[in-house]
């Protein structure tokens, strides 16, 4: 026998221990993945994580960067918060409100310049996400962007009566922040979607996401003066969010006219393209929101 460490092979008992740890817990790394084997196999054999990680190829996996979103999206707390959200009445969730009161709104960011999208990895037979390296570009335009379903009643009219579901609203604010800050979208809410109903309007439900702007006694208070009310969508779920449609049709349609952009056009000139495409080019509200289960 040499001065060389020794080299194992995992099989047996610490291979299905390794599968058991890696089930457990898929974040875990070579070392601990090589410390729960000593500690919990018969012979306490400890392995390098050259081993572990020659095991771990064997059985099929490859170094990934996990996906928060979905981590998170399928803890027991965030579970109910859907449940509830689906199934209980205002102030928790949105059971019993009809979707032609209902207001969805988000924000997004687009850059000058496309993405450089890299490859990712992971384990073989699954699909993977990961996050794009981007170029941030010349400039980066932030976009709100709300949307109603709009009312069956109001439709047969010509032209299309707005607020019908034949011409459903549409809120934007298109502006050169690097984000949006709670001030910035209690405004946009004053300014535009509220702005839009008076006293006569049924009472509408503001839906969004949980970003922290969102979120603001702001927000809150805001909307309450108007008269309306405001449930947060469930965390970690933009499936239920019928703008996160709404905003991948303006995305496509960009990518479709990106032939318009070239090195010399301005911030105000991307914007006016941006404005140009939310007006013409969101199709189906109504659609999406049922789609998506309202």
């Amino acid at each position: 026998m040499t001065g060389n460490k020794g080299r194992f092979d995992l099989s047996g008992e610490a291979l299905l221990l390794l599968v058991l740890y890696k089930l457990i817990w898929p974040h875990s790394n070579y070392l601990e993945c090589s410390a729960f084997i000593a500690n919990e196999s018969s012979d306490g054999k400890i392995y390098r994580e050259q081993d572990i990680s020659k095991a771990l190829v064997g059985l099929g996996y490859t170094q990934k960067v996990t996906s928060t979103v979905a981590y998170q999206a399928f803890t027991q707390r965030n579970l109910m918060r859907r449940e509830i959200f689906w199934t209980r009445a205002y102030p928790v969730g949105i059971h019993g409100t009809p979707r032609r009161l209902l207001i969805d709104v988000d924000e997004f960011g687009v850059h000058k310049k496309s993405a450089n999208r890299k490859r990712g990895s992971s384990m073989k037979g699954f699909y993977k996400r990961k996050p794009g390296h981007y170029d941030r570009g010349d400039f980066k335009l932030t976009v709100i962007l709300a949307i109603e379903a709009g009312n069956p009643a109001l439709n047969g009219q010509n032209p299309p009566a707005p607020g019908s579901t034949e011409n459903p609203r549409v809120w934007a604010e298109i502006s050169e922040r690097p984000g949006t800050s709670a001030e910035a979208y209690t405004s946009f809410l004053e300014q535009k979607p509220l702005a839009s109903y008076n006293a006569a309007i049924e009472q509408r439900t503001i839906i969004h996401d949980n970003l922290t702007s969102h979120k603001s006694p702001m927000v809150y208070e805001a909307v309450r003066r108007s008269g309306h009310r405001v449930v947060p969508r469930p965390p970690y779920r933009p499936q239920d969010g019928p703008v996160e449609y709404a905003i991948n049709q303006v995305l496509i349609e960009l990518a479709n006219r990106w032939s318009e952009v070239d090195e010399d056009t301005t911030p105000g000139q991307f914007r006016v393209l941006l404005e140009d495409i939310i007006d013409g080019g969101i199709k189906g509200l109504d659609d999406l929101f049922q789609k998506c289960g309202y």
